[in-house]
């Protein structure tokens, strides 16, 4: 990000809110792995590690759901394609 950007607002904006989401992630993600490095119940890990299991498939279905799915499909000209002559003239 350039200098100028923070003078917009609404990439100023754009640019904290991004930096204010990655800093809340590292912060669960050191969280999660302090709770696995110390002594905890085999359970309580395998809860942690099923709920990260389901987190990473919800996320891929907002992500596809908010770019509007998949694309239509278009229908492609092929490569090959006989040529037209032009009419009213004869072949040689």
């Amino acid at each position: 990000m350039l200098l100028r950007d923070f003078l917009d607002p609404e990439r100023a904006l754009s640019f904290f809110m991004k930096f204010a989401v990655y800093l809340i992630l590292a912060a669960v993600l050191l969280q999660f792995f302090w709770c696995t490095l110390r002594q905890s119940s085999p359970l309580a890990e395998f809860g942690l590690f099923c709920i990260f299991l389901l987190l990473s498939p919800l996320a891929y279905v907002i992500r596809e759901w908010r770019r509007g799915g998949r694309p239509a499909h278009t229908a492609r000209r092929g490569a090959e394609r006989t040529p037209l002559l032009p009419q009213h003239e004869e072949v040689e």
